[in-house]
């Protein structure tokens, strides 16, 4: 498949796409048709020159830039810090962003690696490095999907919908890769969409499968593990979580009940207690104090996560939660 043809494919499906939502009577119509343009004349015309002409280094700091961005999860739009959505602030639409920018810099530093690779010199170290950092952000915007995923099952989940602005920025760079490139390797444009796309799909359909639950069970057992492992090493149980070893720290997950909780741990020398704060439904204000494991006497003592439900009702004290029961 040539540029042009490529180029005539993705017009065909964009309008197709803005046709169907016309007659489902959306009022977003010329938006629809201003904003696909717009991209289909940056990618198809303006990029592919810029590629030609802009030096490799440049996609290299930037893709650098990026992968650190990454660092920083986009599952934290789950947080009700940005509750309005990936676009309701500044910082969130950056967060939302991310993952689709490291897609587009990966498909540039793959050209960068093609044209330095087709110009008949031995590989050397940009052209090395162009193709190791756009793999690592393909990588690594793959896991940050997938974190994000699972995250989503825990709210009203979008699934595949969270997909829509990576893939179609994943299809219009694969489209720049064709127009830029020369000779057999306009190939590579499709290459890179189909597969791209194929591993975006793949890795949020197994996230979808993952039960939420169960998996902060496992994250549980995990936690107690680290505390037991402490205790034949102490002699005692730590005082917090954060006595346990880095080694520990570094491996133990949160519950992945509400976003931004952590665990619920008490203890003593002979005693302890753990859990995390639970809740029947996503939209439920409800919140239940549920125990994973106790081990010991416990003394008298307050409610199980009633101080993590204040520091939440705290954080948020505009939304009307309530801290229901305790259970184990």
């Amino acid at each position: 498949m040539n540029s042009r043809s490529f180029l005539l494919l993705t017009v065909i499906l964009l309008f197709g796409i803005l046709g169907m939502t016309l007659l489902q009577g959306s009022s977003a119509g010329i938006f629809l048709i201003i904003v696909p343009a717009l991209f289909i004349w940056l990618f198809a015309w303006v990029l592919p020159t810029v590629l030609k002409r802009v030096d490799t280094k440049v996609w290299i700091v930037t893709g650098l830039i990026i992968l650190l961005g990454l660092i920083f999860p986009t599952s934290s739009l789950m947080s009700r810090d940005y509750q309005f959505g990936p676009f309701s602030t500044g910082t969130s639409t950056i967060i939302f962003l991310m993952p689709s920018l490291g897609l587009v810099n990966a498909a540039f530093l793959l050209y960068s690696g093609l044209s330095r690779g087709s110009s008949g010199t031995a590989i050397d170290k940009m052209t090395v490095i162009s193709y190791v950092l756009s793999v690592l952000l393909v990588i690594k915007t793959l896991h940050n999907l997938y974190d994000l995923t699972l995250w989503d099952n825990t709210y009203d989940p979008l699934g595949y919908l969270w997909l829509i602005f990576p893939i179609f920025t994943v299809v219009l760079s694969g489209l720049t890769l064709s127009v830029a490139l020369s000779g057999r390797m306009k190939s590579m444009g499709l290459m890179f969409s189909v597969m791209v796309t194929a591993m975006l799909i793949a890795v949020s359909a197994l996230a979808q499968n993952v039960d939420f639950r169960q998996e902060t069970e496992k994250r549980a057992e995990r936690t107690v593990n680290a505390i037991e492992s402490y205790y034949a090493r102490e002699g005692s149980y730590p005082e917090s979580l954060s006595q346990l070893s880095t080694r520990y720290i570094l491996s133990l997950p949160r519950p992945m009940i509400i976003y931004g909780q952590d665990w619920c741990y008490e203890s003593g020398d002979s005693y302890y207690r753990l859990g995390y704060i639970d809740r029947e439904h996503w939209s439920d204000p409800r919140m239940i104090g549920h125990i994973y494991k106790t081990v010991g006497e416990v003394p008298d003592a307050q409610p199980m996560c009633k101080a993590e439900f204040n520091a939440l009702q705290d954080h948020f004290p505009d939304y009307q939660y309530s801290y229901w029961k305790e259970s184990e």
